[in-house]
């Protein structure tokens, strides 16, 4: 049990320390590409180094979840409840990826408030998840 916990943890410890490499690495080369002045990029100087970093953050919040949901399927003791609410709440951050197909097969004009319910379905899952958990906690 002790080697499949140190495992699991050393293969997302390593998955999230390459994902912020890259992700930074890409920030600073095109931040250093827009501040170079024989480019001639003038409007929103810095603003693809921004975008990258909000994307990556993004990325390591995803692979954290993730790790949370491998960690409890091949760890944590599993009941029916957790295992579905832990399959949603991941699927429903997966699908932040997808948004813009999705705002179109729902003919949503703007995919930002698609993004925004499924980000709100997330927290409401775990919010929901760490209830039922805390029940099992609190009865037993």
């Amino acid at each position: 049990m002790k080697k499949k916990k140190i495992i699991i943890i050393s293969i997302f410890l390593t998955l999230i320390v390459i994902t912020s490499f890259v992700f930074l690495k890409g920030a600073i080369d095109s931040y250093n590409y827009d501040m170079d002045p024989e480019n001639d990029v003038d409007i929103m100087e810095g603003m693809g180094a921004a975008m990258l970093i909000a994307l990556g953050g993004f990325v390591v919040f995803y692979e954290m979840d993730l790790f949370y949901s491998t960690y409890y399927f091949f760890v944590k003791p599993k009941t029916i409840a957790k295992s579905i609410l832990n399959i949603l709440s991941n699927v429903s951050l997966l699908l932040q990826f997808g948004v813009v197909h999705i705002a179109r097969v729902l003919s949503v004009s703007e995919e930002t408030n698609v993004a925004i319910a499924l980000f709100f379905t997330y927290i409401v899952l775990r919010i929901v998840y760490f209830i039922v958990s805390m029940r099992g906690v609190i009865y037993e």
